[in-house]
């Protein structure tokens, strides 16, 4: 593998609908990404068996518990009103665009989903990754830039992707990998979610 194949390059958005539909214990699942993190802080492709980190698109349609990808999450829901997650015993609100942080290898179980929801799902080896996520309001005039370490998904709204005087369009749940030497930036209006990985 070249290392422009290894590396997640800013230029090359990753469209959701590329990523084949798979089953989880609570819907369906969709693969943004997954990789290890290297030691100058950039994302590195992997497989799902070796990677660190994972991000994926994630639906909840019934009441289920569900085995942690890797023991470190960040769960948003990004589409629909409520969900419960039962950690460790201990009951959680889910709520839109309110990212819930938690670290455990027990099983995690999801109770009252009024509706299909939809979530961002985010995992990593605790031991060797920490991540993230931040919900970010988009500005035209303010552009959002991201960095090595970084993938921005778009919730809502339009935007482009722009590099240098390039500029590509960015689809509602496409995703963006930051780079610190190309320094790509985000212009539109709507929500995204910017997810870091940094190192242990």
């Amino acid at each position: 593998m070249s290392e422009a194949q290894a590396t997640f390059a800013p230029e090359s958005i990753l469209g959701l609908s590329k990523s084949a539909k798979k089953q989880w214990e609570l819907g369906q699942v969709r693969l943004i990404a997954a990789g290890t993190l290297a030691d100058d802080g950039t994302l590195q492709r992997s497989s799902e068996a070796e990677a660190t980190w994972q991000v994926s698109i994630r639906s909840i349609e019934k009441e289920a518990s569900f085995s942690p990808a890797l023991p470190a999450q960040v769960i948003t829901l990004v589409a629909g009103d409520f969900v419960e997650l039962t950690v460790d015993g201990e009951q959680h609100g889910l709520e839109p665009l309110r990212p819930l942080k938690f670290t455990t290898d027990a099983p995690v179980e999801a109770s009252q989903p009024t509706e299909e929801l939809l979530t961002v799902y985010v995992a990593a080896d605790p031991q060797k990754v920490r991540p993230t996520v931040r919900i970010v309001e988009l500005s035209k005039k303010r552009e959002q830039y991201l960095f090595d370490g970084q993938l921005g998904i778009l919730l809502q709204g339009s935007a482009a992707l722009l590099l240098g005087e390039d500029q590509q369009p960015v689809n509602v749940r496409d995703t963006v990998a930051g780079s610190d030497g190309r320094e790509p930036r985000i212009s539109g209006r709507g929500v995204m979610a910017v997810v870091s990985f940094d190192l242990v």
